[in-house]
């Protein structure tokens, strides 16, 4: 992505990952003159559908770019980009835990084989999940998302016809917000959540067609999610009582859903003023952060072993010091396993199976 428009994404992308990272790490009091500034990174699930948004926008650009747009070189290219990181990650959580023990720990073998189907969440905040994340990784909840909206994708782009896919995009998550009030579960809120993921499709959509972010070009889709919004506040009506079960309300069912498809709706909107402003102040605020783009998914995944959970240089004995340490060890883990050992294995992969994955 040499392009200045969309090198933005990489920067929002790269921000993103490290505010995640800030938000399962810093206190929620920090006292700055006064004033608690803590809350400024109390928003690590808004980070979290900033990355739908943007996915949305680079599945939907690099389809139209493919000249081949075949199941296999589809399904190799997401597989591989989510898989072979994720693989390291799961040998790094199996690894911490059998050190910690001081023997080979239990591998949990039928929460990583929830996970490597990719159909995990938090167990702990949300209704009738399927499998909890593996070893207490909480962020590898968006994972089964995301893989299931890139088969989504593929699926509708294959077959429905182009001039009637932002229809069935429309219904379909309609529909699954409906009976997410019957009976919430993995496949009406992917769905629902697919809704969220397209707004990134939405606007690539406009990018690639060279028309104008307005925001009559986004009207007609702002209604489905005012829409969705709508049935995510009964809901939240309805089920009120189940804040009092979790200890995270504000993260979790019911809440959580209507917190997300708010946010989009606004990121949105903040998106096409932005843009209308020429992105006034966008390089001085993120700018800088388009450094971390190419390894923010591994910053993403390996955080809460190599920051959160990590203890080994308790020694030093001044927290930002050692904190400062471990970031800067999680960024080389990072780049090695998704610049360098991804990108070797993606090389050698694309040569055995004679096809640019």
């Amino acid at each position: 992505m040499k392009n200045i428009k969309l090198q933005k994404l990489e920067a929002i992308r790269g921000f993103s990952a490290l505010y995640v990272v800030f938000f399962h790490m810093l206190p929620q009091e920090i006292i700055f003159l006064g004033i608690n500034v803590g809350f400024l990174f109390r928003f690590g699930s808004e980070a979290v559908i900033m990355f739908f948004i943007l996915s949305g926008f680079v599945i939907k650009y690099s389809w139209e770019k493919s000249s081949n747009k075949s199941f296999k070189k589809y399904f190799l290219r997401r597989f591989l980009r989510i898989y072979i990181p994720l693989f390291f990650i799961f040998l790094l959580a199996y690894v911490i835990k059998s050190y910690t023990k001081g023997s080979l720990a239990d591998p949990e073998w039928k929460t990583l084989l929830g996970n490597f189907f990719m159909l995990q969440d938090v167990i702990s905040l949300k209704p009738n999940v399927i499998s909890r994340v593996y070893m207490g990784n909480g962020v590898l909840w968006s994972l089964s998302y995301e893989w299931w909206f890139y088969m989504l994708f593929l699926l509708l782009s294959k077959k429905i016809p182009q001039s009637k896919l932002n229809t069935w995009v429309n219904v379909l998550t309609i529909v699954a917000a409906i009976s997410y009030l019957i009976y919430p579960f993995i496949l009406n809120r992917v769905v629902m959540y697919f809704a969220i993921w397209w707004i990134g499709v939405r606007f690539a959509d406009i990018y690639l067609k060279g028309d104008v972010y307005t925001f009559k070009s986004i009207k007609m889709y702002s209604y489905v999610l005012i829409a969705i919004i709508t049935i995510l506040g009964i809901n939240f009506y309805i089920n009120f009582e189940a804040t009092k079960k979790y200890d995270y309300p504000l993260v979790a069912y019911p809440f959580i859903e209507l917190r997300n498809f708010v946010f989009a709706f606004l990121a949105m909107f903040v998106g096409i003023i932005w843009n209308k402003l020429n992105w006034f102040g966008f390089n001085k605020l993120f700018g800088v952060f388009k450094y971390l783009a190419p390894f923010s998914y591994g910053i993403y995944i390996s955080h809460h072993y190599l920051v959160i959970e990590a203890s080994y240089l308790d020694f030093i004995n001044n927290k930002i010091i050692e904190y400062t340490l471990y970031i800067l060890l999680m960024f080389l883990f990072s780049y090695l396993i998704e610049v360098v050992i991804y990108g070797q294995i993606r090389k050698r992969l694309r040569s055995y199976f004679l096809i640019n994955v």
